[in-house]
């Protein structure tokens, strides 16, 4: 069987081969022509966009701290406003929706709004039996991501106590805390219930390394962001100190000597709005103008937060620029659809946004989400990521960027290995390496998340850096921005929107065959996937390749709510379809055999559908709807969320889980899509989270 499986492969190869020389001709006769667009187009977008008038933006941004509701956020929102009114976009406007911790938008309950008037920690010194201040340990004034965000007012002078994790009770035996101030390694939030309801510790001070990745602990120096719960049990500060600051005191404690500090701070949170900034280009089609496809990124983060995300917030600001400046100068037309730009708080602004102008997400036909898209490689370690939606929403908005990126790709390495390239895409004042940019499958951690979440369903293209050696800390500032990687992920976005703004019955034919020729890798893909399934399982094997095909003929009708496909194309594609079953082997015979259980077995036949309300995903910003629910019926949290597949596991499990239910997956269904995605789960562990979300009120 695992030899008939190779042949197959290798058929898949051979026959994709003519098209890939075909291609590869066709490409060298014609110059590189760039993908999908006009040449004139593309031209257009390479000469107008700028690095450097987006880098100028990234640093405006970043003298703002800008935490939700905040006064730091609505300066940021304001400035993109203005800007937006310079560059003559339409429809700008901030949109309020209140926030004040009560107000629940689907499933995101609201947060108060915090700021920060002042805040200090200093070391004291001791002369004879008096102390005295010495040293300025932090300022929020100077370093605002010193003090934790949602801190509360205090002010005391006490011995530090160190508590280790500060997260169990071991950590507090023998030790004197009341009153005093904790030292942690754990985020403030996660040992704020211990140290201070329990133990009465007068505040904490936390050296949480957050974000790890190869580089994490090799700056001592760095300061990183922290936190505390939105919704305390008990109202405390925090503040946070770097590892190198945190060690030496640690060796002084352990000596038997003492760290005696002096805390005051001024700051608490209060009722407020998810303010979220957003402007049009109007679509100029009599039929499809009201239609949009969405620019997103977001527009919250401490100071200096230079690459997360005041880099994903220029971006889009120079796209929007570049694209109204092409039109009102006639180098483009004016496209079908409307073109919308939003810069939202993270996640918990998108999932508000949403549920209170639910026109929006109708409206909205595919979204360019940018999330941390401007860090020198060289400097932060960044890869840059073209990053698919979920497979549970399959669409070929994935295949138009990965088109756009495969070009630039070509073009930038072209150009850094010659010095010479039709569009070499770099900013005068930025650098001249490649791209390099990867194409990769779905991922969680920023907006994009909300769009095509069941509850939504828009298919997302998010560009993204991973990984960011400063991310969340003091040292994420402008100074790591490379203009030219500004420039390349504004013209990715900016060329993927433009063709699906522009998108119409003309474009078909070339998009179709770009779809089949993608789906011809992506099911090679499938099949060594499949090989190594099969090697333990030959059913969970064939469940693979029929969730592939039947992937492959939804991208395809994927193109329906932008154009309508014509009879022969559509003829064509029943063709290639049934040739792609053939190579995957899904004839009914097979299919038949891959069955688990019976179609009368009862929890696994039942089919689920989602209920019409709350709407959002299950674990938002700052609040977890699951969680909350879980606690208030005292029910454990479902296993899924712990299981590891293959290719993915945890919180993902859970999203795609969701996603999956339909109205028309029965629950093993559900099961076999979601271990063709991630790898096998076990169908208890499915049964179990969708009866959950069955008793919390989210499905039915």
């Amino acid at each position: 069987m695992a030899k008939s499986r190779l042949v197959r492969v290798l058929t898949l190869v051979l026959t994709l081969l003519p098209a890939v020389c075909q291609t590869a001709e066709a490409a060298e006769d014609s110059s590189h022509e760039p993908p999908l667009l006009p040449r004139a187009t593309i031209t257009a977008l390479a000469e107008e966009l700028s690095g450097s008038t987006a880098k100028h933006t990234v640093r405006e941004l970043t003298l703002h701290h800008r935490q939700r509701g905040s006064r730091g956020y609505r300066a940021a929102a304001e400035a993109i406003r203005d800007r937006a009114r310079a560059y003559g976009l339409e429809g700008v406007e901030i949109i309020s929706l209140p926030a004040d911790g009560e107000i629940f938008y689907g499933t995101q309950r609201s947060r108060p709004a915090w700021d920060a008037d002042f805040a200090e920690l200093r070391e004291l010194s001791p002369t004879g039996d008096e102390w005295h201040p010495a040293e300025l340990i932090a300022s929020y004034s100077a370093r605002p991501i010193t003090l934790a965000e949602d801190s509360f007012s205090g002010e005391v002078t006490a011995d530090l106590v160190d508590v280790a994790t500060g997260t169990s009770a071991a950590d507090y035996e023998g030790k004197e805390v009341r009153g005093r101030l904790v030292l942690t390694s754990s985020q403030p939030g996660a040992a704020a219930e211990l140290a201070v309801a329990r133990h009465g510790a007068a505040g904490i001070v936390s050296y949480a390394q957050n974000q790890k990745t190869a580089w994490w602990g090799e700056d001592e120096n760095q300061v990183r962001w922290g936190h505390l719960g939105s919704f305390p049990q008990v109202e405390t500060f925090a503040f946070m100190v770097s590892l190198k600051q945190a060690r030496a005191w640690q060796q002084r404690l352990a000596a038997g000597g003492r760290v005696r500090l002096q805390a005051r701070v001024d700051a608490g949170q209060h009722p407020g709005s998810y303010d979220i900034p957003t402007a049009v280009i109007r679509g100029q089609d009599p039929v499809v103008g009201n239609q949009e496809i969405v620019f997103s990124c977001h527009l919250d983060h401490q100071r200096p937060g230079a690459n997360d995300n005041a880099s994903g917030c220029a971006a889009i600001l120079e796209v929007a620029r570049t694209l109204n400046r092409l039109i009102d100068d006639g180098r483009i037309e004016r496209p079908r659809r409307t073109i919308r730009f939003i810069w939202p708080p993270e996640i918990e602004g998108t999932i508000a946004l949403l549920n209170a102008r639910p026109e929006v997400a109708e409206r909205t036909l595919a979204v360019i989400h940018m999330d941390m898209v401007g860090g020198d490689a060289a400097t932060t370690k960044a890869v840059f990521h073209i990053t698919r939606s979920p497979r549970s929403i399959p669409s070929f908005v994935n295949d138009v960027a990965e088109e756009i990126g495969r070009f630039v790709n070509e073009q930038s390495d072209r150009f850094a290995g010659s010095g010479r390239a039709d569009f070499p895409l770099a900013d005068p004042e930025g650098g001249k390496e490649a791209l390099l940019a990867q194409m990769v499958d779905f991922s969680m951690g920023s907006d994009h998340q909300i769009w095509t979440e069941g509850s939504f369903r828009v298919p997302a293209i998010y560009l993204n850096d991973w990984p960011d050696r400063y991310i969340h800390t003091h040292a994420d500032d402008a100074a790591n921005i490379d203009p030219t990687k500004l420039l390349r992920a504004a013209f990715i976005g900016g060329a993927s929107g433009l063709y699906l703004a522009d998108l119409d019955a003309g474009d078909v034919p070339e998009l179709a065959a770009l779809i089949r020729n993608n789906g011809m890798r992506r099911s090679a893909a499938a099949l060594d996937r499949a090989d190594r399934l099969l090697r333990g399982n030959q059913r969970e094997a064939a469940s693979l390749l029929r969730f592939q095909l039947d992937y492959e003929r939804r991208v395809l009708e994927s193109i329906e709510p932008f154009a309508p496909m014509a009879s022969e194309m559509r003829a064509g594609a029943m063709i290639w379809l049934a040739y792609l079953g053939r190579l995957l082997d899904q004839s009914p015979a097979a299919i038949a055999a891959a069955d688990l259980v019976r179609d009368d077995d009862d929890p696994p036949a039942r089919v689920y559908s989602r209920a019409a309300a709350p709407k959002g995903p299950m674990s938002g910003f700052g609040y977890s709807y699951l969680e909350d629910r879980l606690t208030t019926l005292d029910l454990r949290s479902p296993g899924l969320l712990a299981f590891e597949g293959l290719w993915g596991g945890g919180s993902e499990l859970g999203y795609e889980a969701l996603n999956l239910v339909d109205g028309t997956r029965t629950v093993v269904a559900v099961r076999d899509d979601l271990s063709a995605i991630y790898g096998p789960v076990p169908i208890e562990l499915v049964v179990e989270y969708l009866e959950i979300l069955e008793r919390i009120g989210v499905l039915e």
